[in-house]
């Protein structure tokens, strides 16, 4: 570095002395810039972690948190066919039972609703806004009791007796949004995924 401070104070030294100053400056500064980046490398080297070229960030987060397992799981693993059997039609039979109370009680809100005098077309798009928006909030409440109740339960069940069954490909199988996806949609959802389940618990030996 003095040798290169040298070379551009001092005109009369080192081997650039015949060059122009702004030569020599231009050289100069390369080579601090490359002996610079030389020396930060080296250091890294020598001072930063070490690498073996086959470290998977993820690899170490699997290792130190395996997937939990849910309970209910290994439970519905134990139970013998004859019980498992029983537990998933009782547990069809509850799925069907809410849907239609949820049903009939949507429907007495609408029937207890006090008819309203539409004299405009602006008065009965409100009323129509109205009854959209309770359907809407009908439809979020019975979705949130279906999955906080009967979305895992039922998954689990489904997956243990596709299982036992040797249900290998799934994709021959009907789809059910409520199994799958935990959608209610179709005219009755919860209904459709409670005939599937106890459709496979009827051919368990």
């Amino acid at each position: 570095m003095t040798i290169a401070a040298l070379n551009i104070l001092w005109h009369g030294h080192g081997i650039l002395r015949s060059s122009p100053p702004v030569l020599r400056f231009v050289i100069v500064g390369v080579g601090c810039y490359v002996v610079t980046t030389i020396a930060e490398f080296l250091w890294l080297l020598y001072s930063g972690p070490s690498f073996t070229g086959f470290e998977s960030p993820t690899a170490t987060k699997g290792a130190t948190k395996p997937p939990s397992t849910d309970p209910l799981i290994e439970q519905l693993k134990e139970l013998p066919p004859a019980e498992l059997r029983e537990e998933v039609l009782q547990l069809a039979k509850e799925m069907k039972s809410f849907e239609a109370v949820s049903d009939r009680e949507f429907v007495a809100t609408l029937a207890g609703a006090k008819p309203l005098s539409v004299d405009t077309e602006a008065e009965r798009d409100e009323v129509l806004d109205q009854q959209s928006a309770e359907l809407m909030e009908h439809n979020l409440r019975t979705w949130r009791a279906y999955k906080e109740r009967f979305y895992r339960p039922a998954r689990a069940f489904r997956d243990e007796l596709r299982k036992r069954l040797g249900i290998r490909n799934v994709n021959s199988e009907p789809r059910i949004p409520a199994l799958d996806r935990a959608t209610l949609t179709g005219a009755k959802p919860i209904a459709q995924a409670a005939d599937y389940l106890a459709g496979l618990a009827r051919r368990l030996k």
